[in-house]
């Protein structure tokens, strides 16, 4: 078996092995990196400072060049899909980015189990406590070095308690084991079934038609559920079509079956541009605002969230 990800001169090489990860604009770039230097600094803040209002003002596309939020509640109502590139990034600063957008619940892709414990760690250093369940698909190290937990998959956080959890490993993952996994907690003060997933990798469209389509049928009896992910298809893919069949709808508005570039939202490096893996798929719940792409130097991904209704 040989490593997924292998780091030479500073470049990792990872989930989109049939493309080169597009470079992102010098603008774009000069203010992130701005924008970490101002999140060190506010990360800073009391230990102590009292929990501010729930309902914050969404965050901007740009938010990582803003500060750390010193509004340590979570977002009551905001759920976020993030991969966290399999252990390649600086976990400290990926903290801090989950720290800036405060949500409700989380899932995490790419996701190496020490990895999650330290961020969740993190978060609590700042303020923030996360229930946490893994949906672990690989035990081997290959993924998250010797340090890494020996576990490789999903990963979901929640500020509230999660009442129910469970894993489940697709028929066929492709070249790589893939599956799904799901917790029942609290978003916005309702019960909702959140699941979350990572398709197959490029060139896989068969498999992941056959993952579509299994995960759907495990959602089949959940009338109000959230499915977040990394999908590697783009919405108009022939092999998303169950996803759409099934009620499930994008945060996105400007998601749909049809042919979306540029409407849709990019938020994944790839090749001859950025495409649209990642998202917040929703059924008998509604995100009146849509959803927010926040780009990330620590992935990649871009964070993708909503207000869920």
């Amino acid at each position: 078996m040989q490593p997924r990800f292998i780091r030479v001169a500073g470049v990792v090489a990872g989930e989109l092995p049939s493309v080169v990860p597009a470079k992102r604009n010098r603008r774009r770039a000069s203010a992130i990196v701005l924008g970490l230097a101002a999140a060190v600094l506010a990360s800073t803040g009391p230990a102590g400072a009292a929990p501010g209002p729930v309902n914050a003002a969404p965050v901007s596309a740009n938010a990582a060049s803003g500060p750390v939020s010193s509004t340590r509640a979570p977002v009551v109502n905001r759920v976020m899909s993030w991969n966290l590139h399999a252990g390649g990034e600086d976990v400290s600063a990926q903290a801090r980015e989950v720290a800036r957008l405060r949500p409700q619940v989380i899932g995490f892709q790419e996701a190496c189990r020490a990895d999650v414990k330290e961020i969740q760690s993190q978060l609590k250093r700042m303020g923030l406590t996360y229930y946490v369940a893994y949906g672990t698909v690989r035990g081997d190290r290959w993924n998250c070095g010797l340090w890494g937990g020996n576990a490789f998959g999903q990963a979901v956080l929640s500020a509230t308690p999660i009442v129910e959890r469970g894993n489940q490993l697709y028929s066929q993952g492709g070249t790589e084991e893939r599956g799904y996994m799901w917790v029942r907690t609290t978003v916005n003060g309702k019960a909702t079934w959140v699941y979350n997933t990572h398709l197959a990798q490029a060139g896989q469209r068969t498999e992941r038609a056959r993952q579509v389509d299994e995960l759907t049928r495990a959602t089949r009896s959940r009338a109000r559920a959230v499915i977040l992910g990394d999908f590697n298809a783009e919405p108009q893919y022939a092999e998303l079509g169950g996803m759409w069949s099934s009620r499930f709808r994008d945060a996105d508005p400007d998601c749909g079956r049809a042919e979306n570039y540029p409407a849709c939202a990019p938020t994944a490096d790839a090749n001859p541009r950025r495409k649209k893996f990642d998202y917040i798929w929703l059924r008998g719940i509604t995100a009146p605002g849509g959803n927010t792409v926040v780009g990330s130097p620590h992935s990649d991904h871009d964070m993708v969230y909503a207000g869920l209704r």
